[in-house]
């Protein structure tokens, strides 16, 4: 996959404009608040439909003005499209996918893929979680749209189950009401639980090979943790049921459901220590960016070719080894990478696109 071009108005503090990208390395250089960041996060949000950077839409809009507009073009193996993303402060995002407006999120998916890496993606690692979780739902909705939809429906039943849970005045009302819930939540659940752990299967092997190359002696071990378990859906499902309705007096003492596919997690080690727990901060960023590696090749196996590789200031973490092999990694990847300090020639090669960003404007070098 290919960005072809960027146009923004009103975005953060970026200025009207259209840049125009190369294919493979695009190097994004300038002091800090300048606008590197925000011009590759317009190209993850068309993506995602969402920043990686906050939830709050009318964050993304330019001090003192009332709409934003980000278009992103594409090429891909199928074809050249484009998205369209309009954010008009109080309204609800507007998202055309080849200028045709969307109805839902979940339409977006698919049709641009992206990998972001920044140094706060650290947090997959050291934080709580729910930030590994949302590592898999993140990929997994980007190469599932079937995926996105459960959760969304996983997410919805939840949260009334949790609300009914808050009202009920005693537990034999909450008896009689969770039923309704529970049905949806353990069957969508379970179609969550199964589709992380092969996810995670499938990524078990391909991020031990991206983390050996970048750190010799670890041995790098990763798998989906959860509390409900089963070989097929229909069994996950079946035993998700049990577990909740024999959660319920808890459930109900506690006022949020306590079990279920929200709490699960993935165990990360390295050479058997937990790496979350007793990791270094050099193994946190090494497991991180060997698991965003193995994020492309996976995406190669499902998609057909890889991803965009989006890399927001992140050289300065790494060793001139560790820099050399990320930005000449795989045949045929795009990488927009931000970075404060000029990145040398004989790192970058022969086809890398130059550009300045300099109080919101973008010049290509």
């Amino acid at each position: 996959m290919r960005v072809t071009e960027i146009s923004v108005s009103n975005w953060r503090n970026l200025a009207r404009q259209k840049v125009l990208l190369g294919d493979k390395l695009n190097i994004f250089c300038g002091d800090n608040a300048q606008g590197k960041t925000n011009l590759v996060e317009s190209v993850y949000l068309c993506c995602i439909g969402k920043s990686p950077r906050t939830d709050k839409d009318r964050e993304l809009i330019c001090r003192g003005k009332d709409r934003a507009f980000v278009r992103v073009r594409y090429s891909c193996r199928f074809g050249e499209g484009e998205i369209a993303v309009t954010l008009a402060g109080g309204s609800k995002k507007q998202i055309a996918v080849n200028r045709v407006p969307i109805a839902k999120m979940g339409e977006l998916m698919g049709y641009l893929n992206c990998v972001y890496f920044s140094p706060d993606e650290i947090r997959i690692i050291s934080q709580s979680p729910a930030e590994r979780r949302r590592f898999l739902d993140v990929d997994l909705c980007q190469t599932d749209k079937n995926y996105f939809y459960s959760l969304s429906r996983f997410n919805k039943a939840l949260a009334q189950r949790n609300n009914m849970l808050k009202q009920a005045k005693s537990l034999d009302d909450a008896r009689e009401t969770a039923f309704a819930w529970d049905g949806q939540i353990a069957e969508e659940g379970a179609k969550i639980i199964a589709k992380r752990r092969a996810f995670c299967n499938r990524l078990k092997p391909i991020a031990k090979d991206s983390h050996a190359a970048l750190a010799e002696n670890e041995l790098l071990e990763l798998n989906y943790v959860t509390g409900i378990e089963g070989e097929t859906v229909a069994e996950i499902s079946a035993r998700y049921r049990e577990a909740l309705e024999n959660s319920l007096e808890k459930d109900f003492a506690l006022h949020y459901t306590s079990i279920g596919c929200q709490r699960d997690d993935v165990a990360l080690k390295l050479n058997d220590v937990d790496v979350r727990t007793f990791g270094s901060q050099g193994q946190l960023r090494t497991t991180a960016l060997s698991l965003k590696l193995a994020e492309l090749e996976i995406f190669k196996e499902i998609v057909g070719e890889y991803p965009v590789l989006i890399l927001d200031d992140v050289l300065s973490e790494l060793d001139a080894e560790r820099q050399r092999r990320l930005l000449h990694f795989g045949g045929g990847l795009q990488i927009l990478l931000t970075s404060a300090t000029e990145v040398p020639s004989e790192l970058a090669g022969e086809d890398c696109a130059f550009f300045e960003i300099k109080q919101g404007v973008c010049t290509r070098k």
